[in-house]
């Protein structure tokens, strides 16, 4: 049994954490669980099965609510949440010492997904498409930030309709006590760092 199966046998086991399928509420994409991604491996192997902590788990269903409240048919699209330790040292390799080494956090700290306390996620619309936010998931480019809608509206590559499903999304995981990321559109937190190194462990 690998490091990755070993974490999935783990989570399986711990009253800890959540499951989260496919249905009304949200469609799994795991984006690192196949080749879609920045990689272009599947890294997840036999770790195809999304979780998050209960306590993120309990804000996301609140998150629903109010996405349901706008929108009655639209739903989540889940691109990432728990994510075990030994995934996140991949992801750094391909990523540290460039540019890019701001999007990934360093596994020797530890990011909040790997507690299942961080989410990446989307819109559908009623028809099942994901609402266009102007940039795709794990799109590197500064025009993914969220830090920096204003000045890319002013330019004119971002539009009306951009910065609408943007707020959407961040208004749905605000109002259930999510965090948003300065620089990713899509990843949202559910406690910070200190408060998970204080109150949990990590998923190797």
């Amino acid at each position: 049994m690998n490091s990755v199966e070993r974490s999935l046998a783990q989570i399986v086991r711990s009253p800890e954490f959540s499951e989260l399928t496919d249905g009304p509420l949200w469609k799994i994409d795991l984006r690192y669980a196949s080749t879609n991604n920045f990689v272009g491996e599947n890294m997840y192997g036999s770790f195809n099965r999304a979780f998050l902590h209960s306590i993120a788990a309990i804000k996301l269903l609140t998150a629903v609510k109010a996405l349901q409240l706008q929108h009655v048919n639209h739903r989540f699209l889940i691109f990432d949440a728990l994510r075990p330790r030994s995934v996140q040292r991949v992801l750094w390799e391909n990523v540290v010492g460039t540019k890019n080494q701001m999007y990934i956090a360093n596994p020797d700290k530890g990011s909040l997904h790997n507690y299942g306390l961080a989410v990446d996620l989307s819109i559908l619309d009623s028809n099942g498409r994901a609402l266009d936010m102007g940039a795709d998931y794990d799109d590197f480019r500064e025009i993914a930030q969220p830090q920096l809608e204003s000045e890319f509206y002013s330019q004119g590559l971002l539009t009306d309709l951009h910065i609408a499903n943007r707020q959407l999304l961040r208004s749905c995981m605000h109002a259930a006590g999510f965090q948003q990321l300065p620089h990713e559109w899509w990843h949202f937190d559910a406690l910070t760092r200190a408060e998970a190194q204080a109150q949990f462990t990590l998923v190797e």
